[in-house]
């Protein structure tokens, strides 16, 4: 018998390790459901993780000399991606979440409206997850 591939995607006792754990290994998948508190844990660990390596990073490159373009350059870099890696893991984070509410990925664009959409998101990622006829079942 062949072993079904798990779309629920929830810690077994939610905390900031095992949660954080979940969106290194979910950074670039949206289509799974996460639970709210894997989400906000994971959110807190992610956030931690990404501003040490950030504060590190930013403290090695105001320590570089002045014409020293090369390292700067490629810490300057390693900055961006740390960054940038925060950011695509936030945002598939909510998508999971969103599908936890049995709603569509596409309301993370909310996001990008100003103040009003920001807040909506942020009450649609606080609200409990919606098990009946959700579109993104727990197990395939």
């Amino acid at each position: 018998m062949q072993m079904k591939e798990s779309v629920w995607n929830e810690s077994f006792r939610p905390g900031i390790f095992s949660s954080t754990k979940l969106y290194f290994q979910d950074l670039f998948v949206g289509a799974k459901r996460m639970s709210r508190k894997d989400f906000w844990w994971g959110y807190l660990g992610m956030s931690i993780v990404a501003l040490v390596i950030s504060g590190l990073l930013a403290l090695a490159i105001t320590r570089m000399p002045m014409g020293d373009y090369y390292w700067s350059s490629i810490i300057g870099v390693a900055l961006a991606m740390t960054v940038g890696y925060y950011y695509i893991s936030i945002f598939t984070a909510s998508i999971r979440r969103l599908h936890d509410r049995n709603m569509h990925g596409w309301w993370v664009l909310l996001y990008f409206v100003p103040i009003i959409g920001q807040v909506a998101l942020l009450v649609l990622l606080c609200l409990p997850q919606h098990d009946f006829g959700n579109n993104w079942p727990k197990e395939v």
